[in-house]
Order: C-alpha cells, then sequence, then structure tokens
C-alpha cells in the first residue's frame, strides 16, 4: 500500500511541474517568479514524499 501512494505522490509531482510549464508557455498574467518558486518547492516536496513512501515499503518486505 505504501508503494502506491509513493506513486501517487511522484504522479503528482509530474503533473505540477507540467502546469508550471504550461503555465509558464500561456499568455497569462501570473506571477512567474512565484509561479516557479511554489511550483518549484511543490515538486521537490511531492517528489520527495512519494520517494520516502516507496524506500518504506520496501524497507517493510
Amino acid at each position: 500500500m505504501l508503494a502506491e501512494v509513493g506513486k501517487f505522490f511522484i504522479d503528482i509531482s509530474k503533473l505540477v511541474f507540467g502546469g508550471i510549464i504550461l503555465a509558464s508557455i500561456m499568455k497569462l498574467e501570473v506571477n512567474k517568479p512565484l509561479l516557479f518558486i511554489l511550483g518549484g518547492i511543490s515538486v521537490v516536496a511531492f517528489a520527495f514524499a512519494g520517494l520516502a513512501f516507496i524506500a518504506l515499503s520496501k524497507s517493510k518486505e
């Protein structure tokens, strides 16, 4: 179960990264530095959480 949660968090990380790329390409009125900072922090946080859950599932086996 922990491995599935880890994969979910990694998928969320990839979706957020894609959203950052799309938002920066589109001609929207967004604060780009804030977008990159908050998006980057959330991508790293979700990826780290996903990898932590996967490592936890491996150690339980």
